[in-house]
């Protein structure tokens, strides 16, 4: 990606939900940077790693989408890296692997379930699908649509993952008081994300290689 090709370009920053963030002006500071200018002093402060999507108006290539996280925030210029095609970052965030992974959830301090029946500080469930932006689990335990919690589960070299999930939706199962939840994923640092993604590859991987072994045999 030749980021210089985009310099005196005009472009929209917007978060990954498509809101407008700001409009400035294009400038390859590195490789893998680009700097959003505005002579006004219009730009808003964001936190590092804020993750943007900068839609650029090129006159010769057309509308480029890239998506990258906050480097420098200033009123005056804010710089982005780790610039990639939107396309490639909204394939990774939403494509999920189907797995069977053990897990635990983290229960809140006090929370209870329908009935008000207090529940145990943690309960192992099984991770049924993964991916950047969502989980799905099951348990024999009921949840309710909103419900915060936490789940620890082991990924790349087995190094033990806490992830912050809100349930959004259950799910039907055929057998008997068994739930299923769809979750989505919060607040991911940009260390967990890369933890995530990683784990997600090298699983898609070793189900490829079983797949070719299982048709070597037949």
């Amino acid at each position: 990606m030749q980021l210089s090709n985009y310099n005196d370009c005009v472009c929209e920053v917007k978060n990954l939900e498509n809101n407008l963030i700001a409009t400035g002006t294009l400038r390859a500071v590195s490789e893998d940077m680009l700097e959003v200018q505005d002579s006004g002093s219009h730009l808003p402060l964001l936190t590092l790693d804020t993750k943007v999507k900068l839609i650029i108006h090129n006159t010769e290539k057309g509308t480029q989408v890239l998506a990258g996280r906050v480097y420098i925030s200033a009123p005056t210029m804010m710089r982005v890296r780790e610039l990639e095609s939107f396309a490639e970052h909204d394939h990774r965030r939403f494509f999920r692997l189907a797995i069977d992974h053990s897990a635990t959830l983290i229960i809140p301090v006090g929370m209870t379930d329908k009935n008000g029946r207090r529940l145990p500080p943690k309960l192992p469930v099984r991770v049924k699908d993964l991916s950047l932006c969502g989980l799905l689990f099951e348990s024999y335990q009921e949840f309710s649509i909103g419900d915060e919690l936490r789940i620890n589960m082991t990924m790349v070299r087995n190094q033990m993952e806490t992830l912050r999930i809100v349930i959004r939706r259950e799910l039907k199962r055929d057998r008997e008081n068994v739930h299923a939840y769809g979750c989505e994923l919060k607040e991911l640092s940009p260390m967990t994300e890369q933890h995530v993604n990683a784990y997600v590859l090298e699983q898609q991987q070793l189900q490829i290689r079983k797949s070719r072994g299982n048709g070597r045999d037949r």
